[in-house]
């Protein structure tokens, strides 16, 4: 039975390199997409997080498995970490975004703001040893951050918030 126990702590890979980092990241979106949802109901947060955790591990899956572009941590192993990198952060980030996606002045540089978050984050990971690059580049992810903080998440409130009107 010890043996078992070991093998399910051994999967859940805990501290591959820059971990550390993720882990950071985590213990402060997590508190603060919760505790900064002015402009969002509890519905409209729970659509969210779950919208964007989805795409995130989708693009994850495409990414990292069937191109293989990309590696973190172990890359046999869906740890911990990465469950954080790829569904959690994103939604937390997406959620912290409507927090500051309010008027129509600031829009474009909220959304700059959070493209060039982005990618800052991206450009750490790599260099704390978290994420291996296999044929991509940093700046391949420019194109995947305006769609998402341009295009997508402004849609997304948009019709989110007309359901709820219906």
């Amino acid at each position: 039975m010890d043996n078992y126990w070991n093998e399910v702590i051994k999967r859940l890979d805990l501290t591959p390199e820059g971990a550390w980092m993720v882990y950071l990241a985590g213990a402060i979106l997590i508190p603060l997409s919760l505790l900064l949802k002015k402009h969002l109901s509890w519905k409209e947060w729970y659509t969210t997080f779950g919208v964007v955790g989805f795409l995130a591990w989708m693009g994850n899956i495409v990414f990292f498995y069937q191109l293989d572009l990309l590696d973190s941590g172990k890359p046999s192993i869906g740890s911990i970490p990465d469950t954080i990198m790829f569904a959690i952060a994103p939604a937390c980030i997406s959620v912290i975004y409507y927090n500051y996606y309010t008027s129509s002045k600031s829009k474009w540089v909220v959304a700059t703001i959070f493209t060039v978050g982005s990618l800052i984050t991206e450009y750490l990971l790599v260099n704390v040893g978290f994420l291996i690059q296999k044929g991509w580049e940093i700046l391949y992810s420019i194109p995947f951050y305006v769609i998402m903080f341009f295009l997508f998440l402004p849609w997304h409130i948009k019709f989110i918030k007309n359901k709820n009107k219906n």
